[in-house]
């Protein structure tokens, strides 16, 4: 088309103008080279908008139709992001009004098609595809191919790619570099590896892209491999290389790499952009080199957009500096979810839930959406916690639908309620989920586990087959630590053998460790060791663990020794062996053995680790240690514990001080009983939480020591709560409705099993705290002598 007579035009404004001016002047009419020359420019200023596709369309219509007019009119739809009819139904006009399509016509169909839905674009790219083949000129053979390869890449057609890469007969360098990037795009790592090695010609794109997708796949190595190779071969690196293995380093915490890449970086006078600069701060920040992700944020990163400066919180917050974090996130002018995010997670793993949820509220309150990723990690962070009251108000926003319910929502909140002991909230939202999957029902059992009420998980496991659903690996854990918890024996043997005989599931040692559990609780320690000896794989340290714990349990003193041996091969420096050991050596009155243990302890600078047990008030986290007396209300808990002592005395209580082995006077026995971690936590809660709430403590110490508690004082204490008669052979929560108040203690191990005697012994999970509290072997797991 010869120079138009007229401006060119640069916005859509411009071009509304010169069509008002060709318009008046009889031009848009009478020349069409000019009415060509308008639409032509109106398609090179469109911006993806709809009024501006539609005014560029009209304007088609008042034209004779051509060839390049049709172009033009598809190269409008292309550039505004029309509908995926629209291309397709002005190339059907095209062809009942006899205009014949060029390359051009066929390259912007398939560019149009690859941007459409896959379900209307699998039909219409094959059809597209045949119409090309019968009347496309073979001069633009080279050109369509392209667009062809780069349509199939884009729908994800891997294979019909390829043949259209293979039926190209002189193959050009952007067709090599298009299905060598498509290939890796899609995972298809080797096989993007294996064209590369075959093309003519390596450009830097090919490599890049391969090296991006390696870091995609977290095959960062490899990437770093690919990225080596590409210097051999004398190929520059330019800013995508970069940032691809600025990834990879950032994965593989390669600082060095990283330092040499922003050397290059400088040397080589790259321009900085935007996602140079963050992936910079990425590396560092991953590395733990702070001090230069600093000096990159404050010399380039200090703009308005919020990347770098999520970059650069994010690494504070995943170090555990979220004082730092917090103080740039205050700093900052425009903050998006992905700030907030970060931010909430590293208050979540600090432990500060106040202002992860102080933080979520803002977030709302800037009109940001919150999205399921936030929800989920808060109500995990609820459920590790014990934040009852908090994981209600998250569940109050599901309700409210500020985010959209999903099967990973249900199964957060429902575990959520279960570690939070509420199993009737849970079991609610389990009935309330309209979809569910493996997951969510072994959530399910796993949290009926958990709370001490194996039978019902093992119904929930026979619905969950019922309704179709097969057993994973993860649901066998499950149903085996709910036999053990609850001392189902012949029910554990049962679901021991099933996996691996009808669902040919192989046991890992996280089931085996369940069933020697489960043997060790009922006292078939020689079947126990059987299991030990033939499983095929070396067993841990927790496996040896449950063997000494149950040993302790069942006064074998010879097998403890041995399981004692085995772990201290394992984890010589693990405390708890020592201790486990000198307690069952105290137990059974071996004074000699116990303070040889003590000795081996200091010998080998071995430190007992310090017991202790939180409560969650008012999403504040507060923990407590044996005799712990820095707490800002340390006068109002000891108060109450002398009142609560006061009480129980009243009603004919009194403390087992033989426990004790230190030798000081009944008194101070009487106080180095109250000073147990779990009573101080219990107090503080009782002074600080309103009647209607529970008191949620949580322990760090896995200790399974098993509580027994006498049948007259049981059956006593519960009379003194106007209760009742208690069934001896029932679990402990029949008592929880008879109490003012429940108290719940989590990341404990359960057991149901009958003592011998008169004994019989509480659920840890959750159970008579009141009782507990008095209960002078305390939870934090070691006689007063070494704490």
């Amino acid at each position: 088309m010869p120079p138009a007579p007229w401006p060119t035009p640069r916005t859509v404004r411009q071009a509304a103008e010169l069509h008002a001016r060709l318009t008046t002047s009889g031009h848009l009419l009478l020349h069409p080279p000019s009415a060509r020359h308008l639409l032509n420019s109106l398609v090179n200023c469109l911006e993806p908008h709809p009024l501006h596709l539609r005014y560029a369309l009209h304007l088609f219509e008042r034209m004779p139709p051509s060839t390049f007019l049709f172009d033009t009119a598809l190269r409008a739809c292309s550039r505004a992001g029309s509908d995926p009819h629209r291309p397709f139904l002005l190339f059907r006009r095209m062809r009942r009004a006899g205009v014949r399509p060029d390359g051009f016509t066929f390259h912007f169909l398939f560019k149009c098609s690859s941007s459409s839905s896959r379900p209307h674009s699998l039909l219409l790219c094959t059809m597209l595809h045949a119409a090309c083949l019968r009347t496309m000129l073979p001069s633009a053979a080279p050109f369509v191919s392209n667009s062809l390869i780069h349509m199939y890449i884009r729908l994800g057609l891997a294979a019909d790619a390829r043949r259209a890469f293979d039926e190209i007969h002189v193959k050009d360098a952007v067709a090599w570099t298009m299905l060598i990037s498509g290939l890796a795009k899609m995972g298809m790592l080797c096989d993007a590896q294996l064209l590369l090695s075959q093309a003519p010609v390596r450009d830097v794109i090919s490599w890049t892209s391969l090296i991006a997708a390696y870091s995609r796949a977290n095959r960062a190595r490899e990437a770093v491999g690919c990225f080596k190779t590409m210097l051999s071969h004398g190929i520059a690196p330019d800013e995508v290389t970069v940032i691809a293995v600025l990834l990879a380093c950032a994965k593989l915490k390669d600082l060095e790499l990283g330092r040499s890449l922003h050397l290059l970086v400088e040397e080589k006078g790259m321009p900085t952009s935007e996602n140079l600069v963050v992936a910079l701060i990425d590396m560092y920040a991953k590395c733990g080199d702070f001090g230069h992700a600093q000096q990159v944020f404050d010399a380039l990163g200090r703009g308005p957009r919020p990347q770098s400066w999520n970059a650069i919180i994010d690494g504070y917050c995943k170090h555990g500096h979220v004082d730092v974090a917090r103080s740039l996130f205050d700093e900052m002018e425009v903050r998006d979810i992905i700030t907030f995010n970060s931010m909430m997670t590293g208050c979540i793993h600090s432990g500060q839930l106040r202002e992860a949820l102080l933080l979520f509220m803002s977030m709302r309150r800037h009109d940001l959406r919150v999205d399921n990723f936030t929800v989920v990690n808060l109500l995990t962070a609820c459920a590790s916690l014990g934040a009852l009251q908090q994981g209600r108000a998250l569940h109050a926003c599901i309700e409210q639908r500020l985010v959209e319910a999903d099967i990973y929502l249900g199964t957060a909140l429902l575990d959520m309620y279960m570690k939070c002991g509420r199993v009737d909230e849970a079991t609610i939202v389990f009935q309330r989920m309209g979809k569910r999957d493996v997951h969510t029902w072994t959530a399910m059992i796993a949290g009926l586990a958990f709370n001490g009420m194996g039978k019902a998980a093992l119904e929930h496991f026979y619905q969950m087959r019922c309704d179709g659903f097969q057993p994973n690996s993860v649901s066998y854990i499950a149903v085996l630590t709910a036999c053990s918890h609850s001392c189902l024996l012949n029910e554990g043997r049962l679901y021991f053998d099933e996996m691996r005989i009808l669902y040919n599931i192989h046991p890992q040692i996280e089931h085996y460790g369940c069933m020697i559990d489960l043997l060790g609780r009922s006292g078939l320690l020689d079947e126990a060791m059987d299991l030990v000896k033939t499983m095929p794989i070396q067993p841990n340290a927790v496996i040896w663990a449950s063997i000494l714990s149950a040993c302790r349990v069942h006064k074998h003193i010879d097998l403890a020794q041995c399981a004692a041996e085995h772990l201290l091969k394992l984890e010589p420096d693990e405390d708890g062996v020592y201790v486990q050991l000198y307690n069952i050596y105290v137990d059974s009155r071996q004074w000699e053995n116990a303070s040889k243990i003590r000795m081996l302890m200091e010998e080998r600078q071995v430190k007992k680790t310090a017991g202790y047990s939180s409560i969650t008030v008012a999403g504040q986290v507060h923990k407590f240690v044996v005799s712990d007396k820095s707490h800002p209300r340390i006068l109002e808990i000891i108060a109450m514990l002398e009142e609560i002592s006061h009480r129980l005395k009243s009603l004919g209580y009194s403390p087992l001080t033989s426990q004790i082995t230190v030798d000081v006077d009944e008194e101070e026995k009487e106080q180095a009983l109250l000073a147990h971690s779990e009573k101080l936590a219990i107090a503080f809660g009782l002074i600080s939480l309103a009647p209607n709430l529970p008191v949620h403590i949580r322990k760090n110490l896995r200790e399974p020591q098993e509580i027994h508690v006498s049948e007259n004082d049981l059956i006593q204490f519960s009379s003194e709560l106007n209760g009742p008669t208690l069934d001896i052979e029932s679990s402990a929560f029949g008592l929880l409705s008879q109490l003012p108040r429940n108290f719940i203690f989590s990341d404990l191990p359960e057991d149901f099993s009958q003592s011998a005697g008169k004994g019989i012994c509480l659920p840890y999970a959750c159970f008579i705290a009141d009782f507990l509290l008095w209960t002078e072997s305390g939870l934090d797991g070691y006689h007063c002598c070494l704490g």
